[in-house]
């Protein structure tokens, strides 16, 4: 039992055991610092190549190691590990988020957000509304700074998105990809990277963000929508 393994390598004071046993355990946390990170540096909000998935999981796993307990159920130690690693990089972007204002609530606000960003044109499809300011939206869906997002982490998001592989099949297309990742509010986008990163389910999602799952569920939604547009 992963419970007793972790407290027999605490006891003995072996923390690499104790790290090879949580790796084995839960591989999903490494996947979701990497496509995180990955995905952070791609929009520019961190500097390439700058922060090691491997040494915030380091962190990670010692912060857990010097605190554990074997009472600690397998189910909550998953949890934490994802709450720690979403800490992390929330750090490492430098977000800062008023106490008295709870992951529920930010999720609310983003969910009608997105509702307000998007609207019709007059063939009825959808559309961000910041587009029909563009003069050249009907000749070409430009953007002021493009962005690219990692081949590897392309692929991640088109199939978790239930996205078409030709979403891809142009520059113009990439960027169009990059800026509607980039515009998905932070609280929401968290959502989306322990879905396509971490392997999580909206039950596992809801569990580790402290959320109701029917929120969740509305932010995979919206999201999936917007992204319709390509």
């Amino acid at each position: 039992m992963t419970a007793k393994s972790l407290q027999k390598h605490k006891e003995e004071n072996n923390f690499g055991a104790f790290y090879k046993r949580l790796s084995d355990f839960i591989p999903e946390v490494k996947q979701f610092l990497i496509g995180s990170l990955k995905a952070a540096e791609c929009q520019a909000l961190l500097d390439r190549g700058f922060y090691d998935p491997e040494e915030l999981l380091d962190e990670i796993f010692l912060e857990t190691f010097e605190a554990y307990s074997e009472e600690e159920e397998e189910s909550k130690l998953r949890r934490a590990l994802f709450k720690k690693a979403i800490g992390k990089i929330l750090e490492k972007r430098r977000m800062e988020v008023p106490d008295d204002v709870n992951t529920h609530s930010l999720l609310k606000e983003e969910l009608r957000a997105l509702d307000e960003e998007l609207t019709t044109d007059a063939e009825g499809d959808l559309i961000l509304k910041e587009e029909l300011d563009d003069i050249s939206y009907s000749q070409k869906r430009g953007w002021t700074t493009p962005i690219l997002l990692d081949k590897a982490l392309e692929q991640k998001l088109i199939g978790q998105l239930d996205l078409h592989e030709d979403v891809l099949i142009s520059e113009e297309k990439r960027r169009l990809l990059g800026q509607l990742y980039y515009s998905v509010p932070p609280k929401s986008k968290t959502v989306i990277e322990l879905m396509v990163f971490g392997d999580q389910d909206t039950t596992e999602i809801s569990e580790i963000m402290e959320v109701p799952e029917a929120i969740i569920q509305k932010v995979l939604f919206k999201v999936k929508e917007r992204f319709r547009l390509l």
